[in-house]
């Protein structure tokens, strides 16, 4: 072959290369831009129709999750749920009776967008012990949209808990619950109380009861959410109560999940409390 015609293939060939190499270039570009994930579920944003869907979330191909993040309180499908509690309270102002030990039982109904409970416990310290109050409630869900759901309800706290003048509560519940995301919500309530007690060393009053704050799952199993409390007490005499609380639920299947509840009181003295709670999904 003439040196010439050597150089022609050459060229030839060194072309071909760089074709190639452009072609490869082009489409790693293309492939780089369309597999972007942003939130890393396998689904490229450009056809991503849910763009901020959990980690370890299962999601569909569009990158929807296909997963429903609800909690047990949350459900609109018939079930019947039990929850047993067992934790503490502590008052420093309590002289003799600081530290109270509290078990707890809770029945509760979903149908639609109904749901009732009944709660009730014994407590015990190193002075006496006894049954707690006892709690029926009922409430209804109503969704507004797609991100707002308004909660209304009512109950009754009938006086189980054995002390002098000690009677039937009335109480009124509302709340609304912001979702803006599949995993993240705002919720903030308000809680009105109709202190039914009689004649007691001091004087009484209604309360009210006003929180607010944001909950996140960050898997269908694991959900967490941190709130403010601003509560009046039923003594006329005493300060508002204000407390900041935390709960973390986990489903640790189809029938069981616990959760752990955790509040406290912003004093100069010690006031918290403390609960752990196993949940058993009967149907």
């Amino acid at each position: 072959m003439k040196w010439s015609q050597k150089v022609q293939v050459e060229v030839s060939n060194m072309q071909i290369k760089i074709v190639v190499l452009s072609m490869v270039a082009v489409t790693s570009f293309i492939y780089a831009d369309t597999a972007m994930d942003q939130d890393f579920d396998g689904v490229p944003d450009t056809i991503d129709r849910c763009k901020d869907t959990p980690f370890l979330n299962e999601v569909n191909e569009l990158g929807c999750t296909t997963t429903i993040l609800t909690l047990p309180s949350e459900t609109e499908s018939k079930s019947l749920i039990v929850k047993f509690g067992y934790g503490y309270s502590r008052n420093d102002d309590l002289v003799g009776r600081e530290f109270q030990r509290n078990t707890k039982l809770q029945l509760s109904y979903y149908e639609n967008s109904w749901s009732y409970s009944l709660l009730t416990g014994y407590y015990s310290h190193s002075i006496k012990k006894g049954f707690l109050d006892t709690t029926l409630k009922i409430k209804k869900r109503i969704r507004l949209n797609s991100e707002f759901v308004l909660a209304l309800g009512g109950g009754l706290r009938f006086p189980t808990h054995h002390f002098k003048g000690n009677k039937t509560d009335t109480i009124l519940y509302h709340s609304l619950h912001y979702y803006p995301t599949a995993s993240l919500s705002f919720f903030t309530g308000y809680n009105y109380t109709n202190v039914g007690d009689g004649i007691y060393r001091k004087p009484l009053q209604n309360t009210d009861s006003f929180y607010i704050g944001a909950g996140y799952f960050f898997t269908p199993d694991l959900y967490t959410n941190l709130s403010y409390t601003k509560t009046e007490s039923k003594f006329r005499d005493e300060h508002v109560l204000k407390s900041i609380s935390g709960t973390l639920y986990y489903k640790i299947n189809e029938k069981w999940f616990t959760t752990v509840y955790y509040k406290r009181d912003f004093d100069e003295d010690t006031h918290d409390s403390f609960i752990i709670k196993l949940g058993y999904k009967i149907w």
